[in-house]
């Protein structure tokens, strides 16, 4: 560690097809974290799964060209630590992992539950919060008491419409009618998301759905909605929304290109900063506080820590509706932050400092609990 320095690891990439939206989000951070408050490094999880050491990558033009080394995670005495391979090699034990990875394995939980494995504090919700908000299903059936309002889904298996896609459509028309929209559950970024208005539609949909995610969330499709945005952190024991923004999609929903193409031209390929979008949104005081009321509801039922983006519908008559949680969002909505008055680098900063107490809190609350039943089962005769 250099000086008092304490040391912090920045992961992206990730086996997941919203990769190259992590890569933008690990550049954009680590070319705004506190140097002078910490000793940065980088690591790169490959599409393949391999996990790369990139140094303290400072510039976003260095990422193509930077030296890439073998990485290795472990834990001995002195805590969790990685390991670069090769001539000159270096153990460097992480105060706290910064994660900006977006799907996939890296925002489920699995990469979370290493870290815990490891000892090794990171931001993002854990394990448990990561798995409800990236099952859009699994969200619905927790919030279901909470009061908080959301559309009745269906939700199918890839297997049932691989194996009898004409059932599929008859189950989803007994249910809904049409038109219909048609959500892959684990996926983000507006991947694979389809309004079908006519069975023929429909069963082009579901076949498409079957191929990149093992089960698809139906809902019914509500015409001339609008889409309000807000991000929720808890720090210090206190509950933050950020200011609300009412993102402007070309088409009749938010599209990837939407989200990270188009961008107004130069702002396009900035991650979720490119998106055009209303901030602060337009609306009167009684939306904007049911909007706060309902994500607070949110961040609370689902057990979330750190810093989430929940994104919610209204429509015409000013029904709202939760649309999904968003556990590590794309750019961190630093954005609905920095319009809030705080800048990223303090959000960084921020994050860091808070789960590297959240993680001292939960090491303090372990119980370990004394016995002697393992002597006694070798000892006897």
């Amino acid at each position: 560690m250099e000086g008092n320095k304490k040391t912090v690891v920045v992961m992206f990439g990730g086996i997941s097809c919203e990769h190259e939206v992590s890569v933008i989000t690990g550049l954009h951070t680590l070319e705004n974290i506190d140097r002078d408050l910490y000793d940065v490094h980088a690591i790169y999880h490959t599409k393949k799964g391999e996990l790369l050491y990139l140094g303290d990558l400072k510039n976003k033009r260095d990422f193509l060209k930077v030296r890439r080394k073998d990485v290795v995670f472990g834990k001995d005495k002195k805590g969790g630590f990685f390991e670069t391979r090769g001539f000159m090699s270096r153990r460097i034990y992480p105060d706290c992992a910064y994660l900006t990875f977006h799907g996939g394995t890296g925002e489920s939980g699995q990469i979370q539950g290493f870290l815990e494995i490891l000892e090794v504090p990171y931001t993002s919700p854990n394990v448990e919060s990561s798995a409800i908000a990236m099952n859009k299903m699994l969200t619905k059936q927790v919030l279901k008491d909470s009061g908080v309002p959301f559309l009745e889904g269906l939700a199918v298996f890839s297997d049932e419409i691989e194996k009898d896609v004409k059932k599929v459509v008859k189950k989803v028309l007994s249910t809904f009618s049409l038109p219909v929209i048609l959500k892959p559950v684990h996926l983000g970024s507006s991947i694979g998301i389809n309004i079908a208005k006519s069975e023929i539609e429909l069963e082009k949909y579901l076949l498409e759905s079957a191929q990149i995610d093992s089960e698809i969330l139906i809902e019914k499709f509500l015409e001339g909605f609008k889409e309000y945005n807000i991000s929720v952190r808890l720090i210090n024991g206190e509950l933050e929304v950020s200011e609300i923004e009412r993102p402007l999609p070309k088409d009749e929903i938010l599209s990837f290109a939407d989200k990270y193409i188009r961008g107004g031209g130069k702002k396009g390929g900035k991650g979720m900063a490119s998106l055009n979008r209303e901030l602060p949104a337009k609306i009167d005081k009684p939306l904007k506080e049911k909007i706060e009321d309902y994500a607070k509801k949110i961040f609370v039922s689902c057990r979330c820590k750190g810093m989430v983006r929940i994104d919610f519908m209204v429509t015409a008559k000013g029904q709202i509706y939760l649309t999904e949680i968003n556990p590590i969002p794309g750019s961190m909505a630093y954005y609905l932050w920095e319009a809030s008055g705080i800048p990223f680098k303090k959000q960084i900063t921020e994050a860091i400092e808070q789960a590297i107490n959240d993680f001292k809190k939960a090491k303090a609350k372990r119980l370990d609990y004394k016995t002697d039943i393992v002597e006694k089962y070798i000892n006897q005769t």
